[in-house]
């Protein structure tokens, strides 16, 4: 599957590439050393992203978006935010806007965190897996403590930011029915969902793609977490769902579970509601890659789906 995702992506990322022109235009933004090395990343599904190595020892990550005007404003908020809070997060050193030819573009230049992501890290011993995992429970309860009523002028970029799961059903019906899973069972869990997550829960600030490979690693411990790009006011459980169904079963969400501080969320009603947001996760996990022709993907949804339904009964 590593090499249909990775075929997958190059795909996704051979639509575009910066030139070198307007690279180094950017990096003067930030410093005016010379670039000594630059470096291709192709890991993500929505940017084109390059690691770049200055002359002057500094390391920075470049992110450039299409079409999209004001896209990393929102993730530099959410960032500032959290640095204030002391977690292990990057910096944003610069946001640009530029034009190649005439397309517009936006550049976010990071610092560059020591280490790799866990997702290439799991060749560590249990121990040191369960502990960088931990760690990022004790990161994301940080995160979970900026509530709806601390936005301030923030509160701008979360408006309309929620999806409506429910309204989106007759999608998700025919995209499950083309990967083959059962009309009846799916119909069940969406009333599962529906009754689940009928009364309003508490919202907080939520990194909403939180997995493996947005998690760095360094010398066996956290360095970092990265990719604020899906940044959203949303149920901290949703969070624990989403890495469920990424990381379960070598890097269980109980981890997680272990360093997070606030413990009350997992109190009574937690387990329906996590099964509700697992299966919500996978359906949007199913849709996107049947909208991007990712066959794998559609396969591996619809497989955590058959568990899913299974464990509901």
């Amino acid at each position: 599957m590593a090499n249909d995702y990775d075929r997958h992506l190059a795909a996704l990322h051979g639509r575009f590439e910066i030139s070198d022109a307007l690279i180094a235009e950017a990096a003067r933004g930030v410093t005016p050393s010379p670039i000594a090395a630059r470096t291709r990343i192709v890991h993500g599904e929505a940017n084109e992203v390059y690691a770049l190595a200055f002359e002057s020892g500094l390391e920075v990550i470049v992110r450039i978006a299409r079409q999209v005007e004001g896209v990393f404003d929102k993730e530099r908020w959410a960032l500032e935010r959290c640095l204030a809070l002391g977690m292990a997060v990057p910096r944003v050193l610069s946001i640009q806007r530029l034009a190649d030819g005439r397309q517009a573009l936006e550049v976010c230049i990071l610092e560059k965190l020591a280490g790799q992501r866990l997702s290439d890290s799991l060749d560590l011993p249990p121990r040191s897996l369960r502990a960088v995992v931990r760690q990022v429970g004790a990161q994301l309860s940080l995160m979970h403590s900026i509530t709806e009523a601390d936005l301030g002028d923030g509160g701008r970029f979360f408006e309309g930011d929620t999806d409506d799961f429910l309204a989106t059903e007759g999608e998700f019906t025919e995209l499950a029915g083309r990967a083959g899973l059962d009309g009846g069972a799916l119909g069940r869990a969406f009333r599962f969902v529906e009754a689940t997550l009928a009364t309003p829960l508490p919202r907080t600030l939520t990194h909403n793609d939180i997995r493996a490979c947005h998690v760095m690693v360094h010398e066996g411990r956290l360095s970092g977490l990265i990719d604020f790009g899906q940044v959203s006011i949303d149920s901290p459980i949703n969070e624990f769902g989403k890495w469920d169904y990424w990381e379960a079963p070598q890097l269980p969400a109980a981890w997680l579970m272990e360093g997070y501080g606030d413990k009350t969320l997992f109190a009574e009603g937690y387990a329906a509601r996590f099964a509700a947001f697992r299966i919500a996760n996978a359906l949007w996990a199913l849709r996107w890659y049947a909208l991007t022709g990712y066959t794998a993907g559609v396969e591996r949804a619809r497989d955590r789906l058959v568990q899913y339904f299974a464990e509901l009964g």
